[in-house]
């Protein structure tokens, strides 16, 4: 379901109002499913949002002396505010699961860079899948649910 709702709203749909509208930038995201960690991925699931983000919030903050990690975890912070804003929004229920799953990357993305180098570049995309894709998706819809 995970998959097929990506191909629907970020394939067919995005293309399709691109297409209507004449935008010519048609790059709504890379690919992802080849990412050997989740900082990989979080570049390159979704282009517009992350170039915003990037744009709007980590580079001013930079730009004020903040360091890149702070940097970053105010960038995951107001980008995780947004998505439970959006999750709320769209299932009239709020329980910080959206925000928790967000935040939750922080220290994945620590961890994986600090294993980096114990794990051959040849499985850390089956242990993203596995763990993140697979495991965790459906993980978190049962927590949303149940």
């Amino acid at each position: 379901m995970w998959l097929i709702m990506f191909y629907l709203i970020f394939h067919c749909f995005t293309n399709f109002f691109a297409e209507l509208t004449r935008f010519a930038d048609r790059r709504f995201y890379s690919d992802w499913w080849n990412a050997g960690d989740l900082a990989e991925y979080w570049r390159k699931w979704n282009h517009p949002i992350h170039h915003w983000l990037i744009r709007h919030i980590y580079f001013p903050l930079i730009r004020r002396k903040f360091s890149p990690d702070s940097a970053k975890l105010l960038t995951f912070l107001f980008s995780a505010v947004a998505h439970e804003y959006v999750a709320v929004g769209t299932f009239r229920v709020f329980n910080c699961v959206s925000f928790m799953v967000m935040m939750v990357n922080i220290p994945l993305i620590s961890l994986q860079k600090a294993l980096k180098p114990v794990i051959s570049k040849k499985y850390n995309n089956i242990i993203f899948w596995l763990s993140y894709a697979i495991i965790g998706q459906p993980f978190v819809l049962l927590m949303c649910y149940c």
